[in-house]
């Protein structure tokens, strides 16, 4: 039996948000709130409860483990239909990721041992930010204003830390970084590819051409580092190009890859990750995992 694609609409409703309505909603409006997510400074900066109850599946929790997220109302479609997404906390702890919701009821809502974590989705446009673990099974989503991010950045770093297993040979160099365009130069060099600095890589760089000569083209690099394989590319969801649009899974999770249409397909940690993909890329990411035209080791052909 094959494992379900990791592949959902974009910005669905969560099962733990509230349907906005005018009387929920205006309740909300005259709360007191603050207006960007946090890493706690006191454990009174979290609200009552939240730390206790995550540590049940996570472990201990350092403060610096932990992200208050505001609540927020946002849309889910094209027609005005909103959900309110109640103040929560994030928990990326040694043994699992888990969120915490005040409501509907105070409580844990989701968590994911990191033994089960397939991959990483990681959006950030502008202010906003959305941010999945990917399992077999449910995701655990959060979306947050990028204000926060420089917060959030050192414990996130540390948990593909703990998820990237033992380092894995490269294959030879295909391209250099001369030419790259420099925002690309610049990614080239952050840790959202390379986990730790000076870490060597391998790349591949494609431009996907626009649709309309309105829009422009969309640039796409894909990554590998000894301990995990990146794709990034261009915001899929905004004509914005401030951002970055980023999958990051851990090669020791990587059961073998496969071209679906204009996709890569990867299967990973019983999870089968879907990301649309310039042919150049996914021919590479072929090469990479050793495997070769369109099966792949633990990808029967469909």
């Amino acid at each position: 039996m094959f494992a379900p694609t990791a592949l959902r609409p974009r910005d669905p409703a969560e099962s733990w948000e509230i349907r906005f309505t005018e009387t929920e909603g205006g309740s909300y409006f005259r709360a007191e709130r603050t207006s960007y997510p946090r890493t706690p400074r006191r454990v009174e900066d979290i609200p009552a409860g939240a730390k206790e109850s995550l540590e049940e599946t996570c472990g201990f929790l350092s403060l610096e483990q932990l992200f208050v997220i505001p609540f927020a109302v946002r849309s889910i479609g094209w027609r005005g239909n909103k959900v309110i997404s109640p103040s929560s906390v994030l928990a990326l702890g040694d043994q699992a990721v888990g969120l915490w919701t005040e409501k509907p009821t105070a409580g844990v809502k989701l968590t994911i041992p990191l033994d089960r974590v397939a991959a990483i989705e990681d959006v950030t446009v502008l202010l906003y930010g959305r941010l999945s673990f990917v399992p077999f099974g449910d995701w655990l989503t959060i979306r947050y204003n990028t204000v926060a991010r420089r917060d959030m950045e050192p414990s996130l770093l540390e948990l593909r830390k703990r998820l990237a297993g033992a380092a894995e040979p490269l294959p030879p160099a295909e391209q250099t970084a001369f030419g790259l365009p420099f925002k690309w130069k610049v990614i080239l060099d952050r840790l959202l590819v390379r986990l730790e600095k000076d870490l060597p890589v391998r790349f591949s760089f494609a431009t996907v051409p626009a649709r309309s000569r309105h829009e422009p083209g969309q640039r796409q690099l894909l990554v590998m580092n000894p301990f995990e394989l990146v794709y990034a590319c261009d915001p899929t969801e905004s004509t914005q190009l401030y951002g970055v649009d980023s999958y990051i899974i851990p090669r020791s999770r990587i059961a073998g890859g496969r071209i679906q249409g204009n996709s890569l397909e990867v299967s990973s940690n019983g999870a089968r990750i879907t990301i649309p993909m310039e042919g150049s890329l996914r021919e590479a990411a072929l090469r990479w995992l050793g495997s070769t035209g369109d099966q792949a080791a633990g990808l029967p052909a469909t």
